[in-house]
């Protein structure tokens, strides 16, 4: 899949600095963006009840319509992924690199073709890693992105947790 640009609606254009949007390109269905989206962020390492208290929740995000935006890198936000998509959800996956080597995974096609899903980045093409700095710039860019956020947890040394605390 080839990475195009992305013109964000007015909703999200006017919450995000030009210079990022002018950046964003992305694969799937740009008009998941007009809706109004749901942040999931949540820290690599979290409690297991976290994790199911999250999972339960999705069935009603689903039922509801709501298209969740996140970077699903970490185990919960992976998990509440695959729970969405195998409920014919719909979600933005903010990646934290660049997208010239993506490749969807095979959970991802059907959704992805189905208008069901959209990836984006910000990124640079030459950024093939995830950095530190990148994962931040990432979850900012899914917080400005939404205008609704659930954060079922942050660890204590995340340095997230200080930057989600400032936006409240």
């Amino acid at each position: 899949m080839k990475p195009v640009p992305v013109t964000l609606p007015p909703i999200c254009a006017q919450r995000i600095r030009p210079e990022c949007a002018a950046r964003i390109v992305g694969v799937g269905e740009t008009a998941l963006l007009a809706e109004p989206l749901l942040g999931l962020i949540a820290s690599r390492e979290c409690p297991g009840q976290v994790l199911l208290e999250t999972l339960d929740r999705v069935p009603e995000w689903v039922k509801a319509g709501r298209v969740i935006v996140s970077g699903f890198h970490s185990p919960l936000e992976q998990q509440v992924l695959r729970s969405v998509l195998r409920r014919k959800g719909r979600v933005v996956k903010v990646l934290a690199r660049g997208m010239s080597d993506y490749r969807p995974t095979a959970e991802e096609h059907e959704p992805l073709e189905a208008g069901r899903m959209l990836v984006i980045t910000a990124c640079p093409s030459q950024v093939r890693r995830t950095t530190r700095e990148t994962a931040l710039e990432r979850n900012r860019l899914v917080w400005t992105l939404a205008s609704e956020h659930y954060v079922p947890y942050l660890s204590p040394d995340s340095p997230l947790r200080a930057w989600v605390a400032s936006q409240a």
